[in-house]
């Protein structure tokens, strides 16, 4: 049986043991709305690590994120774009701990849904701060964000489903540690899921003391990824949740047109353009399935493109295009792979025939090239880029891909 230790507080001299408050009673003080003020407020309060050690510091961006399947509590995100969903639940009732368990998944199962477009306007709306702000208040924490790796890192979590949910209340018991171990019997989950309980105490003058920690979490290193791809190039997204078995290709069409901004209309056409005047030598990679539908076109890489990728990108605030390669923070791999093509260095930038950053910023490693983009609007500069962005994603895949294929056959 799980259970805290007391506190003691140790004021003038005077030792005391803090007696413990359940939140779970009926207390004017507290309520679910309450905590979730508290967590949001407060989020290097929450043991992420013990959870999922290869996050960073979260960012609180909003509570109450509109999806299809509800409103979720808390959004989170990091400096390299990993996802967090808090659920705050004061256990009340057996019966809660199964339903705001499923609530989260069905919260998981419609982001895999978004891109970063969709997420940022739903951070919007719940903020009322406009577009721009899930990048402004990621940056505000991490200045020297990079707008379009953090863009890339989104799009890729919601794509693949990477997204660390956390359920946390107080009163949980140990029936809710047997829903994280039946959830673990599930291989394919892409997510990481934690159980965290917040106990509280009074610690005298209306005050109280919170102490959260992991009750129960599912195992990381169970998680297997499988990333499909369709003859079109299309990743094919399998989520496998709670016993439901869900496949369902790449979202198609294209974004709400009675929306659409001028520069999100820009993007549309110069993306349709792009994939029209591809060319590829490498005729076995798989390209994009639809036209991209934000700043960001994905070309998976060995050993599949839920751990490596190509992406050509457009960053109208930073004023540039550009194109690089890249590893899941998640990719065991990922630093031996960096390694092994830092090897061949001198005849990859000889081939690429750009000045290329080699670069690792403490959770991710990256290869890549960049241009200045001037003012989007104008012809000129559509042009200029299309055409870069065209001859870097040729020279990267002829670059790249071979390499990292002979760099896979040699882990297997």
């Amino acid at each position: 049986m799980n259970a805290f230790t007391s506190p003691i507080l140790v004021r003038n001299g005077a030792a005391n043991v803090l007696p413990r408050i359940p939140l779970t009673a009926s207390h004017s003080a507290f309520s679910e709305k309450w905590l979730q003020q508290q967590l949001f407020e407060h989020p290097l309060a929450l043991p992420l690590r013990e959870i999922a050690p290869n996050v960073s510091e979260p960012v609180p961006v909003c509570m109450e994120l509109n999806t299809v399947a509800g409103p979720a509590d808390i959004l989170y995100v990091t400096g390299t774009g990993q996802i967090i969903l808090v659920e705050t639940k004061l256990w009340r009732n057996p019966e809660a701990r199964r339903e705001v368990i499923a609530q989260i998944l069905d919260y998981a199962k419609e982001l895999t849904t978004w891109t970063y477009e969709d997420l940022a306007r739903e951070v919007a709306r719940a903020t009322g701060r406009g577009p721009k702000y899930l990048l402004d208040v990621a940056r505000g924490r991490y200045p020297d964000l990079d707008e379009a790796r953090f863009v890339d890192g989104i799009n890729h979590n919601l794509r693949t489903g990477d997204i660390v949910l956390l359920v946390v209340g107080d009163g949980i018991r140990t029936g809710a540690e047997a829903l994280v171990a039946f959830l673990e019997r599930y291989g394919s989950l892409r997510f990481t899921f934690g159980l965290i309980e917040v106990a509280a105490y009074d610690v005298g003058d209306g005050d109280v003391l919170l102490q959260p920690r992991v009750l129960a979490k599912t195992e990381v290193m169970r998680r297997v990824v499988v990333v499909p791809v369709d003859r079109a190039g299309g990743e094919l997204a399998i989520d496998l949740a709670a016993g439901d078995l869900m496949a369902a290709a790449q979202t198609e069409g294209g974004l709400d047109q009675t929306q659409l901004t001028d520069y999100q209309r820009w993007l549309q056409s110069f993306w349709a353009e792009y994939m029209r005047r591809l060319k590829l030598d490498d005729t076995r990679q798989p390209i994009p399935k639809t036209v991209p539908r934000s700043t960001n076109a994905y070309f998976p890489m060995p050993p599949s493109g839920a751990e490596s990728w190509i992406s050509a990108y457009v960053a109208r605030s930073s004023g540039v295009v550009g194109v690089y390669l890249t590893w899941a923070s998640t990719y065991a791999d990922a630093a031996s792979a960096f390694e092994y093509l830092q090897g061949d260095k001198e005849a990859i930038e000889i081939a690429i025939e750009d000045s290329v950053a080699w670069s690792y910023n403490g959770k991710v490693y990256s290869v890549g090239v960049k241009a200045p983009l001037g003012e989007w609007s104008s012809e000129g500069e559509r042009v200029r880029a299309l055409d870069y962005l065209l001859t870097m994603t040729n020279r990267f895949v002829n670059v790249f891909r071979p390499r990292l294929e002979a760099f896979t056959r040699g882990r297997n």
